[in-house]
C-alpha cells in the first residue's frame, strides 16, 4: 500500500511540474523531494502517521528549516481513525494529510479544517467578523447570545484565536458572511537555530572552522548542509563501493536542492567519484578558509 502511495505521488508531483527524487528505499527521515521554481517540498509517506517518532520529526523540520523547503507527511491513518479529505493534521509541528488532500493542495484547492486533538477547528477572518457585526449593529454580547456562546469567546475569535467547525458556521449564519479562512500550507515557518556552533564530527568540524556554517544530519541522503557562502551538500564515505553508493544519491540531490556537493573520505586515491568531488581528510587540514575547499571543489568537478 505504501509503494502504491510513493509512486501516485511521485506521479502527481511530476505531471504538475515538478522536478522529483525519490529515497524512500534508503534510511532517510523522508522519501520523496521535489521541486518547482523556489518550491521545495520534503515529504515522509506512512501508513498510520501516528509512526512517526520524535527523532524522526525533529531532524524532518531541521532539514526543511536549513535547505527552505516545506514539510509534509502524507498517511492514510493515525492509531484510532482514517485521515479526512480536505482536513489536515499534524505530527511534531509538521503537517500531515491524506493522498486525496495533498493532491487537491497541489491544484490550489487549499484546506480550511485542522484537526486538533480529535476537535475540527478553523482560523477566521477576524477583522472580517468584527466588521461584520458593526455592520449589523451586534455588539459583542449580540452576538454571544445568538449563537448561544459567551461574550469572551467572541472575543477571542474577533483577536484572531481559532474556533471550532461548528462554532464557524453558527457564525456565518448569524453574521451571513464567510469567515473561515484558508490554510497556506506552504508558508512554513522555519526553525532558528539549525546550524551548528560547533560540532561533535572532527571532519565536519573541520570544515565549519573554514568558515561554512552547517547544520547536521542523522538519517539523510548526506551528512551535513552548508551555507552562506555556499550551498554545498557534504557527506562522507571509504571505500570505493560506498563512496559510489554516497555519489549517486547526492547526484539525486543537487537539483532538488540546487546545491554542488562533495564526499570527504580517508582516502586520497579518489579526486572524484560520479562526477561528484573526494577531498581526503589531510586535505582539510591544509586548508584556512573556505574559498580554499571551494577552490579545490571546483578544480576537480571540471578536472
Amino acid at each position: 500500500m505504501r509503494e502504491l502511495v510513493l509512486s501516485n505521488i511521485f506521479d502527481i508531483l511530476q505531471r504538475k511540474g515538478f522536478g522529483v527524487s525519490s529515497f524512500a528505499h534508503t534510511n532517510s527521515c523522508f522519501d520523496l523531494v521535489a521541486r518547482k521554481g523556489p518550491l521545495v517540498l520534503i515529504i515522509k509517506v506512512y501508513s498510520n502517521i501516528d509512526s512517526m517518532r520524535n527523532e524522526q520529526g525533529t531532524e524532518l523540520k531541521r532539514m526543511a528549516s536549513a535547505l527552505g523547503a516545506t514539510p509534509f507527511i502524507i498517511g492514510d491513518k493515525t492509531k484510532a481513525f482514517s485521515l479526512s479529505r480536505g482536513k489536515i493534521y499534524e505530527r511534531y509541528g509538521i503537517s500531515a494529510m491524506n493522498l486525496q488532500s495533498f493532491r487537491e493542495l497541489l491544484d490550489e484547492k487549499l484546506p480550511s479544517i485542522k484537526n486538533f486533538k480529535g476537535r475540527d477547528i478553523v482560523d477566521l477572518d477576524s477583522e472580517k467578523m468584527r466588521d461584520a457585526r458593526k455592520k449589523k449593529g451586534m455588539s459583542i454580547e449580540d452576538l454571544a447570545r445568538k449563537i448561544d456562546s459567551t461574550p469572551e469567546s467572541i472575543h477571542r475569535y474577533e483577536k484572531g484565536y481559532s474556533a471550532s467547525l461548528g462554532t464557524a458556521h453558527k457564525l456565518e449564519r448569524a453574521l451571513k458572511t464567510h469567515l473561515v479562512k484558508e490554510i497556506n500550507l506552504f508558508d512554513w515557518k522555519a526553525e532558528n537555530a539549525v546550524f551548528e556552533d560547533r560540532i561533535d564530527d572532527e571532519t565536519l568540524e573541520k570544515i565549519r572552522v573554514l568558515g561554512l556554517k552547517l547544520a547536521v544530519f542523522e538519517h539523510a541522503p548526506f551528512r551535513a548542509f552548508s551555507l552562506p557562502k555556499e550551498k554545498l551538500l557534504i557527506h562522507k564515505g571509504e571505500g570505493r563501493a560506498e563512496l559510489k553508493r554516497k555519489a549517486i544519491s547526492l547526484k539525486r540531490s543537487e537539483p532538488i536542492f540546487d546545491s554542488d556537493s562533495m564526499i570527504v573520505s580517508k582516502e586520497t586515491k579518489y579526486k572524484k567519484i560520479e562526477d561528484v568531488p573526494v577531498v581526503g581528510e589531510e586535505e582539510l587540514d591544509s586548508m584556512s578558509r573556505y574559498k580554499d575547499l571551494l577552490k579545490l571543489l571546483r578544480e576537480r568537478k571540471d578536472g
